[in-house]
């Protein structure tokens, strides 16, 4: 499939499959059209666990050497990923949205945990790798993309001060390592929308030079266009270099972090899912 149709796709296969959930998942919650146990929620429950269980293939594919043969890690990974969600999702309609015992709620509710889990590890995983499936980055690589982005914009800055003064704020708020453990947090996660507001702050105060210096060079509309198009990407390459290079650090601990916790919950999930199939068999 082509980039140009590819990338559209891919920026709305999120929210339709959000939309489609949340109206699927309306239906049954206001009209159940079956129970967990009959003919149709037992098939999911019973799919979706299984997808649950064949999560443990990945992990056991990277430290069994048993395995190693058994092709690459970018495969197994992508699996891992579309198994992590589809599983969950068949898991929470097979139970029509409702919960009718305590060991059917543990087991729900430790799936929940281990799926969030594994949404905040792709999410560190994304920020410290080259795409999802890429080699892994080094500071020294954002911070050497943060250099020559800057080149590419000191025109720019010479002749707009007042887009160099903020992106120097910005520079400033991303490396600030001042303030209690609290107030870090908060701009470490406010970091990326305090890009865009400085992005667009930027393209205002651009649109302004770039008029004034169209009329004095009689530029036409077009030229104003490309300029003004360039400027921002310029723009937005930089404060991004920044902005990953600034928060590389703290997204490799969170990443080891989540290593050390995400195994464990895993392995609860699966004895509270086992408990739970064996008790709904059984009584």
């Amino acid at each position: 499939m082509p980039a140009a149709v590819a990338q559209p796709l891919m920026r709305i296969a999120t929210p339709l499959a959000i939309a489609f959930f949340l109206a699927a998942a309306a239906v049954v919650v206001l009209n159940p059209p079956y129970r967990s146990g009959d003919e149709i929620g037992y098939p999911m429950g019973l799919v979706g666990g299984i997808m649950m269980l064949a999560l443990l293939l990945y992990p056991l594919r990277k430290r069994l050497p048993i395995l190693r043969a058994a092709g690459p890690m970018k495969p197994w990974f992508q699996a891992h990923m579309a198994l992590g969600i589809l599983g969950p999702v068949l898991v929470i309609f097979h139970t029509g949205f409702q919960v009718r015992s305590v060991n059917a709620a543990v087991a729900l509710a430790c799936m929940v945990v281990v799926s969030l889990s594994g949404v905040v590890g792709r999410f560190a995983y994304r920020n410290i790798h080259h795409g999802l499936y890429g080699r892994r980055a080094s500071l020294a690589e954002f911070e050497a993309g943060m250099v020559d982005s800057s080149r590419g914009l000191a025109p720019l800055l010479k002749a707009a001060p007042r887009i160099a003064a903020r992106i120097e704020r910005y520079k400033a708020r991303a490396f600030d390592a001042s303030g209690p453990w609290w107030w870090r947090a908060a701009r470490f996660l406010l970091l990326g929308l305090h890009m865009r507001l400085t992005v667009r702050a930027c393209d205002r105060e651009m649109a302004r030079v770039l008029a004034g210096a169209s009329r004095a060079r009689r530029w036409n509309d077009a030229q104003t266009a490309r300029l003004a198009a360039r400027g921002h990407r310029l723009v937005r390459a930089y404060l991004l270099s920044l902005r990953r290079a600034s928060q590389f650090t703290a997204y490799e601990r969170i990443f080891s972090l989540w290593h050390v916790l995400h195994i464990p919950l895993v392995w609860l999930m699966v004895a509270s899912a086992a408990y739970h199939v064996l008790a709904v068999h059984m009584y």
